[in-house]
């Protein structure tokens, strides 16, 4: 875990002086090379009116709103993942999704969420540039996870 938070602090080091007319929450620390790992924390329900090349169940569609309210209810994934303008490229299936951040100044993350069918929520569960999908994904659902690919 520390090899992961060396990239993370550089990169808010080096960011520091960066100027951005984001709000503060958005321009937290971005994840450099390595992904950041996270606790799946909930957040809200998907709306109706979603963007998912695989709608397959689980949640799905979800749309960047509901994304973006999971994203921001995990301090850690938040934190270490710079989203800039809103979540693109969102695609979901059997109650995963993914979702592709934009930032203005910094490279774009992937980031990974899982919905809870229990409590009719989406949680971040992990945000990064490299690898995110392998460790957190079902193998037989990454295929269908266009950022999984």
């Amino acid at each position: 875990m520390k090899r992961i938070l060396l990239p993370v602090a550089f990169a808010a080091i080096a960011l520091a002086g960066c100027s951005s007319e984001e709000p503060a929450e958005t321009t937290a620390a971005a994840s450099s090379a390595a992904p950041s790992t996270v606790a799946p924390t909930s957040a809200a329900a998907p709306s109706s009116a979603a963007a998912s090349s695989d709608a397959a169940g689980g949640g799905c569609p979800v749309d960047a709103a509901a994304l973006r309210t999971a994203f921001q209810a995990n301090a850690e994934v938040a934190g270490a993942i710079l989203l800039g303008k809103g979540f693109k490229d969102i695609s979901c299936y059997q109650g995963w999704a993914t979702a592709r951040t934009q930032p203005e100044q910094a490279d774009s993350a992937v980031v990974v969420f899982k919905y809870d069918s229990a409590k009719k929520t989406w949680a971040a569960v992990m945000g990064g540039t490299d690898g995110v999908c392998k460790a957190n994904v079902p193998a037989a659902v990454q295929p269908h996870l266009k950022n999984c690919v």
